[in-house]
């Protein structure tokens, strides 16, 4: 993901997002390097409007994905090595050894879907989970039972969890996510887009620290 970006807010013409107030609308993918180091600076985001929603949709960064970690793991360190510096999340760089291990982000992306259907409000804590669990633990991002023990933490059914996380309709759920972030214009992850007044603005599309995009949301309106 981009590192920087120029911040120019601009209207976009999308009729997918239905809420009815002020909304912050993240578009994200939970392996995504640069969504994990964006994490702190959402979290600010969001204290700094408390009233304000924050719905989720999955950007599905590397969806099918069949490439290993091994494989991708030149590419992947300098990547993760530049999100540690700029936004000093820590990370576990021994899983980028594993050739068994596919760079499939589809998994985790459908395990937060079912986590925000099954309880709206822990989604984006699940979400942040699941962060923790690739680039810290470094849990199997392609198995079922990595999502299921978060599920479980978080108080979730684990045994209706795992039927869900199983289903077909999930999987179809998950790429329906990924359709409506295409559709939605975003071109890089993190993007967080806000909802004022009934019109849509880009706040972000790539990582930026939160004082920056505060500061804009409250010039556009957003309390």
């Amino acid at each position: 993901m981009m590192k920087w970006i120029f911040f120019l807010f601009f209207a976009i013409n999308i009729n997918a997002i239905e809420a009815q107030h002020d909304t912050l609308i993240y578009v994200g993918d939970p392996m995504c390097s640069w969504c994990y180091g964006f994490s702190p600076e959402l979290d600010k985001i969001k204290s700094a409007f408390p009233e304000v929603p924050l719905e989720i949709v999955m950007g599905g960064l590397r969806a099918g994905g069949t490439e290993t970690m091994m494989e991708l793991r030149d590419f992947l360190a300098d990547h993760w090595k530049e999100v540690q510096h700029t936004s000093g999340q820590p990370f576990n760089f021994h899983i980028l050894t594993q050739s068994q291990v596919m760079y499939d982000t589809e998994p985790a992306c459908r395990a937060v879907i079912i986590a925000g259907k099954m309880k709206p409000g822990i989604m984006y804590a699940y979400f942040k989970q699941v962060q923790t669990s690739f680039y810290v633990h470094n849990n199997l991002p392609n198995d079922a039972d990595t999502y299921v023990k978060i599920a479980a933490a978080l108080g979730l059914d684990a045994e209706l969890f795992h039927q869900k996380y199983e289903s077909r309709q999930a999987k179809m759920d998950a790429y329906a996510d990924f359709e409506l972030a295409s559709r939605m214009g975003v071109s890089g992850f993190p993007a967080l887009i806000a909802k004022i007044d009934n019109k849509l603005y880009l706040a972000t599309n790539g990582y930026q620290k939160a004082e920056k995009i505060i500061a804009l949301l409250k010039a556009r309106g957003l309390k």
